[in-house]
């Protein structure tokens, strides 16, 4: 089974092409996706579903720390299934991309799996000022990977462009680089591409003998427990984790269009991602808000409706309130 994870800050566009590859890149190729959500609630779940695929979602949590041994499981879950050809590991945007090649260094998890380049992708208009805000580990996500890509050209400008272009190059000069719109792209490059060479160096450099014979590995005498915390050894200090907390909120009835438009464009500064499903103007609706920017697009009708905000030292109880007080108004002129 080839295993390709997808990086990148919260709102950046991993959904996006986790979406174009399971899409394009099926063909007659068996595909599934593990989908790691900071949150409670699972939303970009929520937008893979309803396609021919094995899907397994893990929240409340990241998968390079508190949910590793979830994800070793749920790996060896669709492993073990035999048919599946591709997994695609939609990390959380604040996943550290080394913390999870170590996972897949384990000695119950090397060499069992063909490692496709490691993708991290980045928001071009958005690039300076995360970098600023949050150092050595956005950073992080540049220089672990083997693909950058720099999304969203159609929203940047020259300058922004050039600016993240330059950078990125400093950080990682071996990494291929490819512009998109929308994450759009030749998913072959990703899918059936060439191997991993950041998880190769990695395993060289902690002198770790790899045999890839990727076979399934049924019938092989480890009897490692599915349930163990996996408790790695780090050369690096600390975990370089983005300081980010996240709660979910219930979305249910309606509100108005514009006062949710309102809501969002006065929300604080720390408030980084929200997303979910809900009804504006009696209509079912995805909000996905990030960093300033908020998209609201039609959405099919669903049984329940939840918004998951996600950032640093946030006021909960002044962010429910404004948002409790949407429905509230909208409940009244009705």
């Amino acid at each position: 089974m080839r295993v390709n994870m997808l990086f990148g800050f919260l709102g950046s566009g991993k959904t996006t092409l986790a979406r174009r590859l399971l899409q394009e890149g099926a063909g007659d190729r068996k595909m599934a996706v593990i989908v790691n959500e900071f949150g409670d609630v699972g939303i970009d779940g929520a937008i893979l579903e309803g396609r021919d695929l094995d899907m397994i979602e893990l929240t409340s949590g990241c998968l390079c720390c508190t949910l590793k041994g979830s994800l070793i499981n749920a790996i060896e879950e669709l492993n073990d299934k035999e048919d599946i050809d591709v997994c695609v590991i939609e990390a959380t945007g604040v996943a550290e991309p080394e913390e999870m090649i170590e996972t897949f260094t384990d000695e119950t998890m090397r060499g069992r799996y063909e490692m496709g380049p490691m993708v991290t992708v980045i928001d071009i208009p958005k690039f300076t000022r995360l970098r600023e805000m949050l150092g050595p580990f956005y950073e992080a996500q540049v220089q672990n990977a083997d693909v950058l890509i720099l999304n969203k050209v159609d929203l940047a400008t020259a300058a922004d462009l050039e600016t993240a272009r330059k950078a990125v190059v400093e950080l990682n000069e071996h990494a291929e680089l490819m512009f998109t719109e929308q994450c759009e792209l030749d998913v072959n490059k990703i899918i059936a591409g060439a191997t991993s060479q950041k998880m190769a160096d990695y395993q060289a450099s902690r002198g770790i003998e790899v045999a890839h014979d990727h076979d399934h590995g049924h019938g092989r005498d480890h009897d490692h427990d599915h349930d163990h915390d996996h408790d790695h050894h780090h050369d690096h200090d600390d975990h370089r984790h983005a300081p980010a907390q996240s709660f979910v909120l219930d979305a249910e009835g309606s509100a108005a269009r514009h006062a949710m438009e309102a809501f969002f464009f006065n929300i604080p500064d720390n408030v980084w991602r929200a997303k979910g499903y809900t009804r504006l103007d009696s209509q079912p609706v995805l909000i996905q808000f990030t960093m300033g920017q908020l998209d609201i697009t039609e959405a099919e009708p669903r049984e329940n409706h939840h918004m998951v905000f996600i950032g640093p030292d946030m006021d909960r109880e002044i962010i429910e309130k404004g948002f409790q007080e949407l429905y509230d108004a909208a409940k009244a002129v009705a």
